[in-house]
């Protein structure tokens, strides 16, 4: 149990104290009907300071129609009743009828307020009917501390008093009563309790006298027993309340009706209540200093003078109708009750201006070191983490913009055809790690921040590549620089070198190398060698007959080259090609001597 839950286990337990105290003849005081709450000084504490409690009342004022009972007479037409302590009275038999004013005995009677007289309005049950149940409804969680029901004929035989804390899902009895316990609730333990949690059946308020004004009392919490553990699940289960219920088993009779069945016999044997008190207050767990109607639940806007209200009017960022949880923002740390040095408010979730709820989580508490617990609910924003202080796959955050900003987050834009991971980007700086802000993951053969272009050496930049771009095939001895078109992949030669990929040297050229002409000329001797091509890998040129050397300027062994004088041209000895025409010319005269 919580502390604010043991404070109202000691304030119940003040409050029994009170309604204890009898006279020396015995009798009840007039404390028994007006219960004093013990610690009601608190309702007036700022709740900002510490815990605050609404005031107690009986829960029954304002909840008319939350009564109900399983047998009320009158209800089906006039019947007649009479009255035991009347039969030396001239009148001792009257009449119920519902619908006759003055004659109607409905279960809203038992309600009693301040200035009524309790005396000339009662609820009573249709005559002969012993099984007959009393029950009340509530809209809310309340703190139940005792039962006072004041009866207009006999007690009843026999009763037991149930609750239940779900809404009337399942149901526990507090106590039972009986003038014979053994007969009418057998295998039930008789005497007074010894524990709280103890159920029992006493007789104390079961005799046949006062045959009116006889009174049954119950607490919650007995006084005469010492609670050991306040904090205790059990003693939290005994005041919880949402469904009240009475059950009477048994009427008092005085026996004439075992010899005759005549209806006139069970005019006098029913049961009647002048009025019955719920003393409780509303649950809020110290978060709330006063409670107000639940339209939805009351159908009742206006307020109802001494009811107690059942909706907390919840502080310490608290909600629910018993202040029972965290307001969807504020639960970076676990609920919890106020306690009177600590108000134990709710804290808010740093979501980062992302969201507009969080839960708490101990695993997330246990790690932080029991600092913080909250776990932001559907960031927006394209935002994500325990505090939507990441950004989405596919969003980067803007390393211009705090992560407060709506716009911190934006979309990575990466070129589908050469990008990873469906177009995926380094969601924040982080130079150690090696994390450029929007930086895609590019395939391998593509470069540049949005991976949209091949890198040197690639071209056929397409989507349905896995590698992004296929290489360059261009001979690096022969292309200027280190890449090639990126659309065709058609390579830039060097001044002497040709071909798609740069691999062949310009006609008339060889050796390609690393020169920055890329071929040397082949430099055939004109004299020497036939033609001026020559082999493109050794740059030898084809010789004529005796001669030798790479460019064909060396006579072969046993060969020499003439001078000019010893070559000799006999013209008359000359011989025309085929194909070959004879030009004769006049000679020239028109030169001067």
């Amino acid at each position: 149990m919580t502390c604010w839950e043991t404070k109202c286990v000691l304030h119940a337990l003040a409050a029994l104290l009170v309604v204890s105290l009898v006279d020396c003849a015995g009798r009840k005081t007039r404390q028994d009907r007006h219960y004093q709450y013990g610690g009601r000084h608190r309702v007036t504490q700022a709740c900002e300071e510490s815990s605050c409690y609404p005031a107690t009342g009986n829960l029954l004022i304002g909840r008319e129609k939350k009564l109900s009972a399983t047998s009320t007479c009158g209800m089906y037409g006039p019947e007649r009743f009479c009255i035991v302590s009347h039969l030396k009275e001239r009148k001792k038999c009257f009449k119920c009828n519902s619908k006759v004013p003055g004659e109607e005995h409905g279960i809203e009677n038992i309600v009693s307020r301040a200035g009524s007289n309790r005396r000339r309005t009662w609820w009573q049950s249709e005559n002969g009917v012993e099984q007959v149940s009393i029950r009340l409804d509530t809209e809310a969680e309340f703190h139940f501390t005792h039962l006072i029901i004041t009866f207009r004929t006999f007690r009843p035989a026999a009763l037991l008093i149930e609750r239940s804390h779900d809404d009337g899902r399942t149901w526990k009895v507090y106590q039972y009563y009986a003038y014979n316990c053994a007969e009418s609730f057998p295998g039930i333990p008789i005497g007074p309790r010894r524990n709280i949690t103890d159920v029992t059946c006493e007789s104390k308020y079961s005799a046949v006298e006062p045959s009116s004004g006889g009174e049954v009392i119950f607490r919650v919490l007995p006084p005469h027993i010492r609670i050991a553990d306040p904090h205790s699940r059990d003693v939290q289960d005994l005041l919880k309340m949402t469904n009240l219920r009475i059950n009477f088993t048994k009427l008092h009779t005085l026996g004439d009706n075992l010899l005759d069945s005549r209806r006139e016999i069970k005019e006098k044997y029913y049961y009647a209540i002048y009025d019955m008190v719920v003393r409780g207050s509303c649950s809020c767990y110290g978060h709330a200093s006063q409670c107000i109607a639940d339209d939805d639940s009351l159908h009742n806007a206006t307020r109802i003078p001494d009811m107690v209200y059942g909706k907390c009017q919840c502080t310490h960022n608290t909600m629910g109708l018993n202040c029972e949880s965290c307001k969807p923002l504020y639960n970076d740390q676990q609920w919890q009750p106020a306690s009177e040095r600590d108000p134990n408010p709710c804290k808010l979730c740093n979501c980062n201006n992302h969201a507009d709820r969080c839960h708490f989580d101990p695993a997330v508490w246990e790690r932080s070191g029991r600092v913080s617990g909250g776990v932001c609910d559907d960031c927006r924003d394209n935002t994500m983490g325990i505090s939507c202080e990441t950004c989405l796959p596919f969003f980067y955050k803007d390393p211009q913009r705090d992560i407060t900003d709506r716009y911190a987050c934006q979309p990575c834009d990466c070129d589908p055809r050469g990008s990873l991971e469906e177009g995926v980007c380094d969601s924040h700086d982080d130079p150690a790690a090696g994390l450029v802000a929007g930086r895609c993951h590019c395939k391998s053969n593509v470069e540049s921040r949005r991976c949209d272009r091949c890198k040197k050496g690639h071209y056929n930049f397409q989507a349905t590549n896995p590698f992004g771009c296929q290489p360059c095939t261009c001979n690096e001895l022969g292309t200027i620089g280190d890449g090639c078109n990126v659309w065709t992949g058609e390579c830039t030669c060097k001044r002497n070198v040709v071909g798609r990929d740069c691999d062949k040297c310009m006609e008339f050229h060889w050796g390609l190398s690393q020169d920055d002409d890329g071929c040397k000329p082949c430099d055939c001797d004109p004299g020497g060698a036939y033609d001026n091509n020559c082999d493109i890998v050794t740059g030898q040129c084809r010789c004529r007959p005796n001669v030798q050397g790479r460019r064909c300027d060396q006579p072969e062994t046993g060969y020499f080259i003439g001078n000019m004088d010893f070559m000799r041209y006999e013209a008359e000895l000359a011989r025309s090609s085929p194909g070959c025409q004879v030009l004769v010319r006049e000679p020239f005269t028109g030169r001067e001597p």
